[in-house]
């Protein structure tokens, strides 16, 4: 009986994560979803950059280790190769961190802008009566929408990108 109630717990629990997840996108259109799948995709080439650069510099450390045994042509063209390596790498993890930053960054500003759009239009939509009652002056009003769409904007360009999908490629 008791365990019923932890398992219903424990389904609300996802189901209220997933909803909110998906709350947080529903002001989101194809374009945006191509930025966010390209922003994905950045993250996940930027959390595999790190052990590739390990990788690769482990390499070049063992062709350092093995240098007296192996011919100095040989060990010459072993570094070139690795630092050849090492060159690309950096490149590609400046094309994938760019791909990510950009891609959430912009996609956070123009689901921000339509959120605010829209938050606005229901502000100016209430009764005469709502801004006697609750609202002080018009700047207050335009304060509140600025202010909410930052957070929003804040929470969908740089919390969950790189909160949740960085650690990806680890």
């Amino acid at each position: 009986m008791g365990g019923d109630q932890k398992k219903e717990s424990g389904e609300t629990k996802r189901t209220s994560t997933m909803e909110s997840l998906s709350s947080i996108f529903m002001h989101a259109d194809r374009v945006d979803w191509l930025l966010m799948v390209l922003g994905f995709i950045g993250s996940v080439g930027d959390g595999f950059s790190t052990p590739l650069v390990l990788f690769v510099t482990s390499r070049l450390m063992n062709n350092i280790g093995g240098s007296s045994s192996s011919a100095g042509s040989t060990f010459s063209h072993n570094i070139r190769l690795n630092a050849l390596a090492l060159c690309y790498l950096a490149c590609g993890q400046w094309v994938v961190c760019f791909l990510e930053g950009f891609c959430w960054t912009r996609t956070g500003e123009r689901q921000a802008t339509r959120m605010r759009a829209r938050y606005l239009k229901a502000v100016l939509r209430q009764d005469v009566g709502y801004f006697d009652l609750h609202v002080t002056s018009t700047a207050e009003v335009i304060t509140s929408v600025s202010n909410d769409s930052l957070v929003i904007q804040d929470c969908l360009s740089e919390k969950v990108c790189p909160k949740r999908l960085i650690s990806f490629g680890y």
